[in-house]
C-alpha cells in the first residue's frame, strides 16, 4: 500500500468515516476510471502532474493558507459525491476514493500534504491542490459558483 493511502486509511479510522462516506475503488475500477479521467482532463497523456497540461483552460483561487479547509465553501454541490484521487507514486495509478465533499478537507487535515484532485461524477468539473499550495479549478460550473473566490488571469 502507497504511503498516502495509509495516511487516508489512518484518516478514516482516525475519524471514524464509515465506507457510505469515503470508499476506496476496487483496483479493477479504480485503474479504468484513472485512465478514463486523464483522457478526459489530460491533454499529454499519463504523467505525474495533471495541472501542468489540463485540456481546458484552468483557474486559480485566491491564495489560502490550507486550501482543503476551503473545499466545502467551493464545491459546488455538498450532496452529490464526488472522486477524490490522490497522488501516491508507490500505486500502479492515482488511488480513487468515492467520497462525500463535505468530508474531504477533514480527512486531509488529517494528513501530511499530498497533491489532490476532486472530480464530479459527470466530469463537468475538477478541483486540485498542486504542492505549491496553488488551488485550481476547471469547468463552468465550479467558476459560477466561486466567481468571487478566483483570481483574475485565466491559463490556457
Amino acid at each position: 500500500m502507497g504511503v498516502v493511502k495509509e495516511e487516508i486509511s489512518t484518516a478514516i479510522e482516525t475519524l471514524n468515516y464509515s465506507a457510505d462516506q469515503i470508499a476506496l475503488l476496487s483496483f479493477d475500477m479504480g485503474s479504468t476510471l484513472y485512465y478514463e479521467l486523464l483522457n478526459s482532463f489530460v491533454k499529454s497523456g499519463d504523467r505525474r502532474w495533471w495541472w501542468e497540461d489540463f485540456k481546458q483552460a484552468s483557474f486559480d483561487f485566491q491564495k489560502y493558507e490550507k486550501p482543503f479547509e476551503k473545499l466545502k465553501e467551493i464545491i459546488p454541490d455538498q450532496n452529490e459525491k464526488v472522486w477524490l484521487m490522490v497522488e501516491d507514486d508507490l500505486e500502479a495509478y492515482y488511488p480513487i476514493y468515492d467520497c462525500n465533499p463535505s468530508i474531504i478537507g477533514e480527512i486531509i487535515g488529517e494528513c501530511f500534504g499530498f497533491e489532490y484532485y476532486v472530480i464530479n461524477k459527470n466530469k463537468d468539473w475538477l478541483l486540485c491542490e498542486n504542492h505549491h499550495g496553488r488551488l485550481i479549478g476547471l469547468g463552468d460550473e465550479l467558476r459560477e459558483k466561486n466567481i468571487d473566490k478566483i483570481i483574475n488571469h485565466e491559463e490556457d
